[in-house]
């Protein structure tokens, strides 16, 4: 139950555990499909849920089937000349997901570079993909190469769209398209070079910033106007590599997760404000595993952020909180599952919550919400079939 306005939502479940759909596979060696970093499960404009992964030679796509509750279309590939492996999504608004992916050029020897292409509708084909080009700067570092996949972010006013990756060499770079679809050039974000790792989100209402992962410490960027970004704080704390996620979680504001070294647990950092809670904050969670999904919910008419994690037993752990109160603490219930792997969390179109994972053949496999009951309840795990 919610403990007053400022506790967490305990998480009950009836979901399998190691007997389930998320049961080891002995054998069958690595999953073939892999979590793409960043987000990967979106409500499209419809109401559907749409979940994709990182094939071996292509992006693959699920999606809610509309004539029946609880049943999917899928995995269906979606081609990607040149596929590398990485991929970011972001939504906007009004429900379109837009691709940055990592592939090696059609033509030429260059390589490699990002292309950009649009899923408007659910189950419908994506648009053509757009080359970007090798990212970089006239001027920049001889030989430079991309330093980690790209990420992606939408002003949700305008519909401009941003790509951000970062150089070996020559820092980060972005290349933009306005609200009337041009495309600008690649532009230094800053010349500083970090490990690899971006969190990148646009808040209603405040410009485009990221947070950089490097060896020292995390430093957090914010446009300035004219294309121009400056450092707004330098956060010198350790962090778990391939970790860090991002919710938009007031007017203005984002709110940052990344895993604590230490003993594993997670941690959330917002910049200091003077309406909310603000800098790190503990989140429990220790042991766990990876990258946490997170999404914001209505939860018994409260605005909770819900995040769900590979717990330090190996099962799928969830907890819910209200938004922007992490100072009164996070409970953490199990969901069961034993064995799935990056989970990841939405609304659905009757607003209940939904939590998918992969199973270690890479197969998806969902829990949604109870709403019969009064707790925080959840359905065994499915396959999305």
């Amino acid at each position: 139950m919610i403990r007053g306005r400022g506790g967490s939502r305990a998480a009950e479940s009836t979901a399998e555990t190691a007997s389930g759909p998320g049961a080891a596979t002995g054998g069958r060696g690595p999953a073939p499909l892999s979590a793409p970093g960043g987000k990967w499960l979106f409500k499209a404009g419809d109401g559907r849920l749409t979940a994709y992964a990182a094939g071996p030679r292509a992006l693959v796509r699920w999606t809610e089937d509309p004539a029946a509750e609880g049943r999917w279309t899928g995995p269906e590939p979606l081609d990607v000349p040149g596929w590398a492996g990485a991929v970011a999504m972001a939504q906007n608004r009004e429900g379109y997901v837009h691709f940055a992916v990592l592939r090696h050029p059609v033509q030429g020897d260059e390589g490699p570079e990002i292309a950009f292409a649009t899923q408007f509708q659910s189950g419908r084909a994506l648009t053509d993909w757009h080359s970007l080009g090798v990212p970089g700067v006239r001027g920049g570092p001889a030989g430079d190469r991309i330093a980690g996949p790209p990420r992606i972010a939408v002003n949700q006013r305008s519909g401009s769209v941003h790509v951000l990756v970062p150089l070996r060499l020559g820092g980060i770079v972005r290349r933009s398209r306005n609200s009337e679809g041009a495309w600008g050039t690649w532009k230094q974000v800053t010349a500083e070079s970090y490990a690899g790792e971006l969190a990148v989100v646009m808040p209603a209402g405040a410009p485009l910033e990221l947070l950089a992962f490097g060896q020292a410490g995390i430093d957090r960027w914010t446009g300035a106007g004219q294309g121009r970004f400056r450092l707004a704080e330098r956060i010198g704390t350790p962090v778990v590599p391939g970790t860090p996620a991002v919710c938009e979680t007031g007017r203005g504001r984002a709110t940052y997760f990344w895993r604590y070294p230490g003993d594993g647990s997670l941690v959330a950092w917002r910049a200091p404000h003077q309406e909310v809670q603000g800098g790190l904050m503990a989140l429990g969670g220790a042991g766990g595993q990876g990258p946490a999904g997170v999404c914001r919910a209505l939860i018994g008419e409260y605005d909770c952020t819900v995040l769900t994690q590979v717990g330090a037993q190996g099962d799928i752990e969830l907890t819910a909180y209200v938004t922007e109160n992490e100072g009164y603490g996070a409970w953490w219930a199990s969901l069961g599952g034993r064995g799935l792997r990056t989970p990841q969390v939405a609304v659905d179109s009757a607003g209940r919550v939904v939590v998918a994972a992969l199973d270690p053949a890479g197969a998806l496999v969902t829990a949604r919400q109870d709403p019969t009951h009064p707790t925080l309840t959840f359905t065994p795990w499915h396959p999305a079939t």
